[in-house]
């Protein structure tokens, strides 16, 4: 805002400037265009910088700069080229800066500065627009406009980053840096719209860690939130770029493994197993932890995430009720 304000009262000085001298106005008005000019600019930043809402704060100094606006334009008795310019422009930059809300407030503060200064000023008309006005009122059109679409492209670009971090975020799991279950869910549904399409081995492995209420009973929760954390990494390191580790809620994990058959898929689990099973808990060197692991092949009949997610469950429970710490697939 700080720039975009300099540039504007600086482009915006040369056309008034040049109306004011035609009209052989006072010194001390042109004293005050100067002062509009380059030392607004840096009392609004300063203004707003310290304020305890800056955004309020900056929203005001738009008005005011609206109100200006209203100001110059009677001043310059309505000449008809820099008044246009000038006002279609202020309304522009506080219909980007704050919407229509912004718009409404600084057009009817523009109006009532310009018809109070207008009138005070015995309502002069100036139809002529001067050479010299005309050229000085260009740079203000071309340079700034361009400056504003510079300054919007550059936001946009921005938001829309702003907008893919947000959307990674909302499919993240809040503790560890794992898909949730909104992002296993489409990348299921994804997975089985391709099966649908062309005949392929996909696997989907359910993962509980055994025993995980007595990690939290006996050490803790903050303990169980870095065994969870550890975990999440063996899983990562274990998986490919292609497949998607994600936390499903509380101690359970699931891994989507595309164009895996269950051999692969088999690998991949005893790869987990083993890395999981070097990790100790520094509270108790002597407790080991152990996973059970359930694998689930999609198949012609599955419809849903829902059907997939349940033939994984499915297994996992009969790996549990084998005994826990092993893997079962089906």
């Amino acid at each position: 805002m700080y720039l975009m304000r300099m540039l504007g009262t600086l482009l915006c000085f040369f056309p008034i400037l040049s109306v004011l001298l035609e009209h052989h106005e006072p010194v001390w008005l042109v004293l005050l265009l100067a002062i509009n000019a380059f030392i607004w600019p840096t009392i609004a930043f300063l203004r707003a910088s310290k304020a305890q809402k800056p955004l309020t704060c900056e929203h005001h100094n738009l008005v005011f700069d609206a109100a200006a606006g209203g100001f110059w334009i009677a001043m310059m008795a309505v000449n008809p080229l820099p008044s246009v310019v000038i006002a279609t422009i202020l309304l522009a930059d506080r219909l980007s800066a704050g919407g229509h809300e912004l718009v409404r407030k600084a057009g009817a503060t523009m109006l009532a500065v310009f018809s109070a200064a207008w009138l005070a000023k015995g309502m002069p008309f100036d139809p002529i627009v001067t050479q010299r006005t005309l050229y000085a009122t260009l740079p203000l059109i071309a340079i700034y406009l361009l400056a504003l679409s510079v300054l919007t492209d550059n936001i946009a670009k921005k938001l829309r980053q702003k907008s893919r971090e947000l959307e990674r975020i909302a499919m993240m799991d809040p503790l560890l840096d794992i898909a949730n279950r909104r992002l296993l869910e489409k990348r299921i549904n994804h997975e089985l719209a391709k099966l649908r399409e062309s005949a392929h081995c996909s696997s989907l492995m359910f993962i509980d860690i055994d025993n995980f209420k007595e990690v939290n009973d006996r050490f803790g929760h903050k303990v169980g939130d870095t065994l969870l954390v550890t975990v999440s990494k063996i899983l990562h390191v274990a998986t490919r770029k292609t497949d998607t580790p994600a936390r499903l809620g509380g101690d359970e994990f699931v891994i989507l493994l595309p164009d895996t058959s269950p051999e692969e898929a088999l690998v991949v689990a005893t790869r987990i197993m083993d890395a999981t099973a070097v990790m100790m808990v520094a509270q108790d060197p002597t407790f080991r932890c152990t996973l059970s692991i359930g694998i689930a092949n999609a198949t012609q009949d599955m419809e849903t995430v829902t059907d997939w997610l349940k033939a994984a469950d499915d297994a996992l429970y009969r790996a549990k009720r084998a005994g826990k710490n092993r893997i079962y697939a089906h």
